[in-house]
């Protein structure tokens, strides 16, 4: 049984991806608002720097269990989410190879993490991926968040 609802899982995000196409573009940060929202409501205290904000997100990630390991570093203006053994990109597989778009919501969890977790303003710079579906680093410039000042 363990094989077959292994194979379950990409057959199902292929056919919700399938199934909300016209609408991906807003799924994807509502996925990752949902998630942030219920990380921040058991944050308490916020992290008070980068490096407490880098391990309780990791924590974060692993809780929602999407993957075999996620580990999150930060340094040098970088935050970067190491994946390996993701159970999300066996379905953005199959899509990609019937030429159709994928969801990550782990891209905009990211963000949104950074921005509203963090305080930092965040531009993702990408997602370096491996031979073996499932293995990436997806990683963010981090920037200050300035004052916007009316004019």
């Amino acid at each position: 049984m363990a094989d077959r609802k292994d194979e379950f899982l990409p057959k199902y995000h292929r056919a919700m991806v399938l199934a909300m196409k016209e609408d991906l573009e807003k799924v994807k940060p509502r996925i990752a608002s949902v998630w942030i929202k219920e990380w921040m409501e058991g944050l308490e205290p916020p992290p008070g720097d980068t490096e407490e904000f880098r391990a309780r997100f990791e924590g974060f990630l692993r809780e929602l269990g999407f993957s075999e390991s996620s580990t999150v570093s930060v340094e040098a203006g970088e935050l970067s989410i190491r994946v390996e053994g993701c159970s999300i990109c066996p379905g953005n597989e199959l899509l990609r190879q019937g030429g159709e778009p994928t969801l990550c919501p782990i891209l905009a969890t990211g963000l949104q993490a950074i921005s509203r977790v963090l305080g930092s303003n965040a531009t993702l710079l990408g997602v370096e991926k491996e031979d073996r579906v499932g293995y990436c680093t997806i990683r963010y410039e981090l920037a200050t968040k300035t004052g916007g000042g009316g004019g």
